[in-house]
């Protein structure tokens, strides 16, 4: 058995499929190392239990390439889009929550980062490309098959869209596993358990959680999940900015 990557670009709603499969595959989660025990995060080195002879499920970042790691043991892959513009506002909550962006930084100067580099530039420095290059990497490869998930549409019709990524996956589960997990990794509940682990990371720093950021911030990794947000609450012109700069890959890829 090989590797299913689980594929996105930064704040495209990867760790809710996680956690969305772990419910299906393993019961509802009592705390988020459980999902990263069973399907690792190949940026963040926490335990895991998966044995080397079974087929394993992890995240990803990174653009594809023959650099990519373990990319020869990939069997088949998910690749998660999100529209750009919920990234944008995703990103600048996570950089934020993770002390990323300096406090002289505003919301705007972040946002004009953002459009002039096609993506947070922090991202591409890491090897995650651009919006657009990262979704090219993963979908215009020939070596393995590739299953899209747009947020927007998980997040719409979970439960359907979420069938389709375990038949994609040959993954045969009861529809009682499949509520039973959309309840599980709801919105609500993910936050709940956020907040759980940020206060027993605050009581004991040595705690490790799926979540990343400050525990004493009261900023969230659950930030809110929301679609269709608007750059004019940031600037009234940072809105023709943003079309102008990702027009033609938005509409490549079915965005408006």
């Amino acid at each position: 058995m090989g590797i299913v990557w689980l594929a996105s670009y930064p704040k495209s709603g990867n760790t809710w499929l996680r956690f969305l499969l772990y419910s299906v595959m393993h019961g509802p989660p009592a705390q988020s190392l459980d999902i990263a025990r069973k399907i690792p995060d190949i940026h963040r080195p926490l335990p895991t239990d998966v044995m080397n002879d079974e087929r394993i499920i992890a995240k990803s970042h990174y653009a594809f390439s023959e650099k990519h790691p373990k990319a020869s043991d990939t069997e088949r892959a998910i690749l998660i889009i999100r529209h750009p513009r919920d990234v944008l506002f995703s990103a600048l909550n996570y950089r934020r929550l993770a002390g990323l962006t300096t406090a002289q930084m505003s919301d705007a100067q972040y946002a004009r980062l953002f459009i002039a580099h096609k993506g947070d530039p922090e991202f591409n420095a890491q090897g995650f490309g651009t919006w657009e290059g990262h979704i090219q990497s993963w979908n215009n490869q020939t070596d393995f098959p590739i299953h899209l998930v747009r947020y927007e549409e998980l997040k719409s019709d979970t439960a359907a869209h979420l069938r389709a990524v375990l038949d994609f996956l040959e993954i045969d589960a009861p529809q009682s596993a499949i509520d039973k997990a959309i309840e599980a990794s709801s919105f609500d509940s993910m936050r709940a358990m956020e907040i759980r682990e940020k206060h027993n990371s605050a009581a004991n720093p040595k705690s490790q959680s799926l979540f990343v950021g400050n525990p004493k911030s009261k900023t969230y990794f659950m930030n809110a999940g929301k679609t269709g947000h608007t750059l004019r609450s940031i600037s009234p012109d940072l809105e023709s900015a943003f079309n102008k700069s990702f027009a033609e890959s938005m509409q490549r890829y079915g965005y408006e």
